[in-house]
């Protein structure tokens, strides 16, 4: 029988504890931390009243091993984070851990919690306490699904550096569309959002966006002022910045970037579309900004993370694809 101890409650109240994040600085990713959490939560409950917010901590001989939240709506459970805005979700767990958090975890969920379906997503197929969930799962329902519905580019590390890590030819691309850049708008530079300048760098940012497409206007209108929460809660922990590309007068391309651990997370990025039309110089501002920021990241010694969506830009300028992975089953 497992020896691992459960606790479990309302969501918000659990994030409150700040043994929450005081956890989540070493396990888990972004997407677990109370700041990224709490606004999502808000932003769900708003638009969803009945859906109810669960939070659980797991321990072992009065230590913490793990933590998972969980979203209850219509008989139908969830990890906590939607699939449009939250990209890794599940428990967060001790390294060496997984396999009695992912135990205990499936003991809290047939055996505490009431539901009728479940659809547990947003777990990177490669990683340890994935399989150790899908096994533990298994056990209880021999059904179950597992559905790969996205794929989430990252870089690791570049032993050589980023431009070495590249091919010829993608190397050149990189090169070439930063040359461009400058020989349309002169010397360019990244900058890093302050506690004075996020704010306005944001609204710029979903302005882009909101402007880009109709699906991208219909991303802000919804999911807008969540973006906003979640920056104003991350950036005082200086886990959240808003970075741009600009020029000697004006940003062409920005980016909100996610700090946690080891890795930095791109979380959303646009550009200039006016300043790309009225160019005929085959200008990608985004392009050149993100490689700039993969390749400062990766001189930190950090990962580069380009979340979800294997867009073929993030494949050329490093990118390597991981499944991103689905547990569907029902009682």
């Amino acid at each position: 029988m497992s020896s691992v101890d459960i606790t479990w409650g309302r969501g918000d109240e659990v994030l409150g504890n700040p043994s929450w994040n005081e956890f989540a600085s070493t396990a888990g990713s972004i997407f677990q931390d109370s700041g990224f959490l709490l606004p999502w939560w808000r932003d769900t409950a708003m638009k969803n009243p009945s859906s109810e917010f669960l939070a659980a901590t797991f321990m072992d001989g009065g230590e913490v091993i793990g933590f998972c939240a969980f979203e209850l709506k219509d008989d139908a459970l969830f990890f906590a984070g939607g699939q449009d805005v939250v990209d890794y979700m599940g428990p967060a767990v001790a390294d060496g851990r997984e396999t009695a958090v992912a135990e205990a975890v499936v003991r809290l969920v047939f055996d505490e919690l009431q539901w009728e379906r479940a659809h547990l997503a947003g777990l990177p197929a490669g990683e340890t306490l994935t399989q150790a969930l899908t096994e533990a799962v298994r056990s209880r329902a021999p059904k179950v699904a597992v559905e790969m519905y996205d794929q989430a580019p990252r870089i690791l590390s570049a032993p050589e550096g980023y431009l070495g890590l590249l091919n010829s030819k993608r190397r050149g691309e990189v090169l070439r569309k930063r040359k461009r850049l400058v020989e349309e708008f002169g010397p360019v530079e990244v900058t890093t959002s302050t506690p004075d300048t996020w704010s306005s760098a944001l609204e710029q940012l979903l302005d882009w966006k909101a402007s880009a497409a109709p699906a991208m206007r219909d991303f802000v209108t919804e999911y807008g002022d969540l973006v906003r929460n979640m920056v104003k809660e991350l950036a005082p922990k200086n886990a959240a910045h808003v970075v741009e590309l600009r020029t000697q007068d004006h940003a062409v391309a920005s980016a909100i970037v996610l700090t946690h651990r080891r890795t930095k997370y791109l979380y959303n990025m646009s550009y200039d579309i006016s300043a790309v039309n009225a160019s005929h110089n085959g200008l990608a501002p985004g392009v050149v900004l993100v490689s700039y920021l993969a390749e400062d990241t990766l001189a930190q010694g950090l990962v580069f993370d380009f979340l979800k969506g294997a867009q073929g830009y993030k494949v050329r300028l490093g990118g390597v694809p991981e499944d991103i992975v689905a547990l569907s089953f029902m009682r």
